[in-house]
Parts: structure tokens; sequence; C-alpha cells
């Protein structure tokens, strides 16, 4: 495939389907299935939506669109808002907990493992 239009309004939207995550779904945007070898999605959390503590094999670009949000990773944790980006490499842990309504695009690359793992008892508050 040369090229894909589409718009965000016509893709569903799923329970993000990390264990543990509440309020949280997700829009795969662009994916291999388009052809492409990195896949774009749109995640949307209410307000105190969490996608908990996990790790995974693929890298991850996050760029906040609307609200405001936690971010932990690694053993660290910051704020971020509407604007802000962050760049997790792989087998970082992280975790996302909304402070208010929230909105953000998620880039990852594709790898020969695309499970995650979830670190229960760890937990970003």
């Amino acid at each position: 495939m040369d090229f894909y239009i589409s718009n965000i309004s016509q893709v569903p939207k799923e329970d993000v389907p990390i264990k543990g995550s509440k309020k949280a779904k997700i829009q795969w945007l662009i994916t291999k299935d388009k052809g492409a070898h990195y896949a774009v999605r749109k995640f949307s959390l209410d307000k105190d939506g969490i996608i908990p503590m996990h790790v995974h094999k693929y890298q991850e670009t996050v760029i906040i669109t609307k609200g405001k949000c936690k971010v932990c990773v690694a053993d660290k944790e910051f704020e971020l808002k509407e604007g802000d980006y962050i760049f997790i490499d792989s087998q970082v842990k992280h975790a996302i907990v909304a402070e208010e309504d929230l909105e953000f695009f998620c880039v990852i690359d594709y790898t020969d493992d695309m499970s995650i793992k979830v670190l229960e008892g760890e937990e970003c508050k």
C-alpha cells in the first residue's frame, strides 16, 4: 500500500488490554496491516484512569495532546501535560495515571516479541 487516509473518529475504541488498566481506551490508527513498520495508537483515559506498571520489548514515544498525567518510568515520576512527550526504551518499566481527562498518541516499533508483562505490586500513584 502506497498510502492510507482515514479519520480518528472512524477507528473503534477498545479497552486497553493491559491487565489492571482502568478507564483507558486505545485506538490503533496505523499498523503493520497498513504496511507500516511501526504503529500509531491513540489513548484516551478518563480522570483517575490508569495503565499499570509494565514492560515490553518495543520502544515507544508518548505525545500528550490533552490533559495531564503522572508518568512513572524506571524509578522516577514525572508530570506531563499537553504538548509534552516522552521516549521510553525497550524493557524500561512504566505506568501512566491520568490526573484529568487525558489523550495521547503513542508510536511504537514492531519487535519479534510484542508481549506486555504487568509488574504486579509496583504502583504509580
